[in-house]
C-alpha cells in the first residue's frame, strides 16, 4: 500500500468536524486526479464510514449502487445483492437507523455526488429535507459530499439556489501539491529533476505517481507524453471534453495562449472568433475549472491592465509541446519533439520556479511580515522608459510593505552586481509601498554574488534550501 503524501491540513480540518458533537456537512472537489478521493479514504480509513461513488448511468442504476454500499455496511457477508430501496428518501432514512446504532459518529460519503445529480434531479431537495428533519435532530451523522465538476459543486452545492445552500459546515477545495509535498511524494528524484516533474504534472498526485523516480527526466516524458498508451498522451484533451461543451473553441483558446497569445483580443484574432467579448464565457470558463487565470499586477486595480495565462502548468506543457505533435506520437517517431522539448525545457521552468519560490515564501514563519497576498508585478518604468516585470511580490495587509524578489533558473551561473543593482531599482517602482524587503532566488550562485547581495541587504535564497529545515 503507497503511502499516503500531504493533506494535513485538510484531514486536521475533517477531524476535528467529526469529532464535534453536531451534525456535519462537508463539501469536497477540485479537479479530477487531485487526490479527493484519496483523502477522503484516508480519513475515513479507520472510522465507521458507507461510501458510495456516483456513476454516469440512470437514476436506478445509482440508487442500486447506494443501496449495496448501504446493505454491505450492515451485513458485509450478506448473500442476497440484488435488493435496492425503494427510492432515496428510504435509503437516506436507513442510513440514520444505522447510525443510531453505532458507538461512534458514521460518515456516510457521496463521491462524485454530480452524476447522482444529474441521473436524479431531486436528490439535492431531498437531502435537504433529510437533513433538516432527520439527520440534525440526531448529530450523528458526518455527510461528506465531493464532486470533481467545480462548477456544479460551487453552483448546485455550494451556490444560493442550492437546496443545500446553508447546510455545509465545512468546504474544501483541493488544490494540487507544492514543491514540498511532490518533494515528499518523489523522494528519490535530485531537486533539479523535481522541478522539472512538478512544471509538467503540475503537482496533480495522480500524474506524479506515474513518474519512475528510476529514470531520467527525458525518460519519464517519453513514458508519460509521447507514446500511444502514455497515461497523459491525451489528457487535457480528455479532460476539456468531460468538463465543457464546445471542446474544439477551448482547446483553440488554449493553443493560442500556450503560443503567446495572451490578451482577449489577441486570442480571439487567433482563432478567428471577432469581437473581444465572443470569447469572454470561455475565458470565463476556463478560469473557473483552473486550467487558466486572468492576471494583473499586484496593487494594480484597473482589470485593462491584465493579462490571462496558464494556470495548470501540465495543461501549458501539453499545449506548447504535445498538442500538435499527434501523429509523429501514433507513429511512435518522436525523437525530434523530445530533443525539442529538452531543449526548451529550461525556458519552460523559469515561471515553475517563480511558482516554487511563493511556494517557498508561504511556507516560512519568519518573513518581515504575514503576506496579505504573493503575486508578481509589470509596468512602466519612467526612468528608463520601458516595461518591467517583478517575478515574485509579497505585500502586508495594509499594503504598505512589500517583500520583492528576482527568481533565475536559467543561466544562474551568470549572476552579476547588476541584477542585484536591478533589483534594487525595481523595488521603487511599486506605488504606494514603503518599506521593501529583497529577495534574490537561484538554482545557484557564487561566493562573489553572495557577498554583493549581502552588502545590499538582499537575502539570496537557494532552490536546494527550499527543502532544509529551519
Amino acid at each position: 500500500m503507497n503511502k499516503f503524501i500531504g493533506r494535513e491540513i485538510e484531514l486536521k480540518n475533517l477531524k476535528r468536524m467529526y469529532n464535534s458533537s453536531n451534525f456535519e456537512m462537508a463539501v469536497v472537489y477540485g479537479r479530477r486526479r487531485v487526490g479527493k478521493t484519496s483523502l477522503i479514504k484516508q480519513f475515513i480509513v479507520d472510522k465507521p464510514a458507507i461510501y458510495v461513488q456516483g456513476v454516469e448511468a440512470t437514476a436506478e442504476t445509482n440508487l442500486r449502487f447506494l443501496s449495496n454500499a448501504i446493505l454491505n455496511f450492515e451485513q458485509p457477508n450478506r448473500i442476497n445483492k440484488g435488493r435496492t430501496f425503494q427510492d432515496l428518501e428510504e435509503a437516506f432514512e436507513e442510513i440514520q437507523d444505522i447510525a443510531n446504532r453505532q458507538q461512534e459518529k458514521l460518515i456516510f460519503v457521496m463521491d462524485e455526488y454530480p452524476y447522482f445529480a444529474q441521473a436524479a434531479s431531486e436528490i439535492s431537495s431531498i437531502l435537504q429535507y433529510v437533513i433538516d428533519h432527520i439527520y440534525k435532530e440526531n448529530n450523528n451523522i458526518m455527510l461528506i459530499l465531493c464532486g470533481s465538476s467545480m462548477s456544479f459543486m460551487e453552483h448546485q452545492v455550494l451556490g444560493y439556489q442550492s437546496p443545500l445552500y446553508g447546510r455545509k459546515t465545512g468546504q474544501f477545495k483541493i488544490r494540487p501539491f507544492d514543491i514540498f509535498d511532490t518533494k515528499k511524494m518523489l523522494p528519490k528524484v535530485n531537486d533539479e529533476d523535481l522541478m522539472a516533474y512538478y512544471g509538467i504534472t503540475d503537482g496533480i498526485p495522480q500524474y506524479l505517481s506515474f513518474v519512475d523516480q528510476n529514470l531520467s527526466v527525458p525518460e519519464n516524458i517519453q513514458r508519460m507524453f509521447l507514446m500511444q498508451n502514455a497515461p497523459l498522451q491525451d489528457e487535457p484533451n480528455v479532460l476539456l471534453q468531460e468538463e465543457l461543451r464546445k471542446p474544439a473553441t477551448y482547446f483553440s483558446i488554449l493553443n493560442a495562449l500556450a503560443h503567446g497569445k495572451n490578451k482577449n483580443s489577441q486570442i480571439s484574432q487567433a482563432i478567428g472568433l471577432t469581437g473581444t467579448n465572443s470569447i469572454s464565457s470561455y475565458l470565463n470558463n476556463l478560469i473557473e475549472l483552473e486550467i487558466i487565470e486572468r492576471k494583473q499586477p499586484i496593487l494594480e486595480h484597473n482589470s485593462r491592465k491584465s493579462i490571462y495565462a496558464f494556470k495548470d502548468n501540465l495543461f501549458k506543457f501539453w499545449f506548447k509541446f504535445i498538442a500538435e505533435a499527434q501523429d509523429q506520437i501514433a507513429l511512435e517517431k518522436t525523437n525530434g519533439i523530445l530533443a525539442a522539448i529538452m531543449d526548451e525545457l529550461p525556458r519552460f521552468l523559469g515561471p515553475v520556479f517563480e511558482k516554487a519560490s511563493k511556494d517557498w515564501l508561504w511556507q516560512q514563519d519568519n518573513l518581515p511580515f504575514y503576506p496579505k497576498k504573493i503575486s508578481g508585478w509589470w509596468g512602466n518604468n519612467p526612468v528608463r522608459h520601458r516595461q518591467e516585470e517583478i517575478d515574485v511580490v509579497a505585500i502586508n495587509f495594509n499594503e504598505t510593505e512589500a517583500i520583492v524578489g528576482e527568481c533565475k533558473w536559467r543561466n544562474a551561473d551568470r549572476l552579476n552586481h547588476e541584477m542585484i543593482d536591478t533589483l534594487m531599482m525595481w523595488a521603487t517602482l511599486l506605488p504606494k509601498i514603503k518599506k521593501t524587503y529583497l529577495y534574490f532566488f537561484t538554482k545557484e550562485y557564487s561566493d562573489n554574488f553572495i557577498k554583493y547581495a549581502r552588502e545590499h541587504n538582499v537575502k539570496v535564497v537557494k532552490y536546494q534550501d527550499f527543502f532544509r529545515e529551519g
